[in-house]
C-alpha cells in the first residue's frame, strides 16, 4: 500500500480518482493501490520500438496498440495494471479509462520487475482468455522471449537473440525483427 494513502480497500472509481489527484499511476489489486516507479531510458526506447513495430505489423488491420499510458482491467483477479504495450483486437473491449481482453501483452524487463513480469503478472495474465502472445524484452541485450498460447490453452516459449534475429508472433502473423525491437538502444552507456 502506498503511505499516507487511505488502508481501506478501495473501489474503482476511488482508484480513478486517486490517480487524477495524485497525476501518478498505481497499479491496483482488489483494492490496493501501488505506486509506479519510472523506467529508464533503455526502457523507454525498447518499448517504444516495439509499439512502432507493431503499430507497422499491424496497418489495416482491426487493431490497436496502446503504450503504457493505458490501463489494463483484469477482472478475474480484480486488477488494473500498466503493460509496457498491448494489442487490442476486435474480441476486446475499451472504455476511456482501461482495456479488456488483449491479444498481446509486451513487457520490457528490469532487475526491479523481471521476477513479476515472469512470475505473478505471467499467472495473471494468462487468465485472459483473450491473450494469445506474451513477448518479454530484456534490456541488457537484444534477447526477446515469446510466450504464444495454442488451441489447447497450453503456452509455448519461442526465443531470439541478437540484433540479426527476428521473432514472429504467430497470433498475429507478425515478424518481429530485433534489430527493429532495439533500435537506437545503447548497451554500452551503463
Amino acid at each position: 500500500m502506498v503511505e499516507g494513502l487511505p488502508t481501506q480497500p478501495l473501489s474503482h472509481d476511488d482508484y480513478f480518482a486517486l490517480e487524477q489527484e495524485q497525476d501518478q499511476r498505481f497499479e491496483y489489486i482488489a483494492g490496493e493501490v501501488f505506486a509506479m516507479t519510472g523506467g529508464t531510458e533503455r526502457h523507454a526506447m525498447i518499448s517504444s520500438n516495439a509499439l512502432v513495430a507493431l503499430s507497422n505489423g499491424l496497418r489495416g488491420k482491426p487493431c490497436r496498440v496502446y503504450g503504457s499510458d493505458m490501463k489494463l482491467h483484469i477482472a478475474e483477479h480484480d486488477k488494473f495494471c500498466y503493460p509496457d504495450v498491448m494489442v487490442l483486437c476486435e474480441e476486446g473491449r475499451r472504455s476511456k479509462l482501461y482495456v479488456e481482453e488483449p491479444l498481446c501483452i509486451v513487457e520490457v524487463l528490469s532487475d526491479s520487475t523481471e521476477s513479476y513480469d515472469r512470475g505473478l503478472k505471467f499467472e495473471h495474465y494468462r487468465s485472459i482468455p483473450s491473450l494469445q502472445s506474451y513477448l518479454l524484452l530484456n534490456q541488457d541485450r537484444p534477447h526477446a522471449e515469446l510466450f504464444e498460447r495454442d488451441t489447447n490453452s497450453t503456452w509455448h516459449l519461442a526465443e531470439a537473440s541478437g540484433r540479426e534475429m527476428e521473432i514472429t508472433i504467430t497470433s498475429m502473423e507478425i515478424p518481429l525483427a530485433l534489430s527493429d525491437l532495439y533500435q537506437q538502444v545503447d548497451f554500452d552507456s551503463d
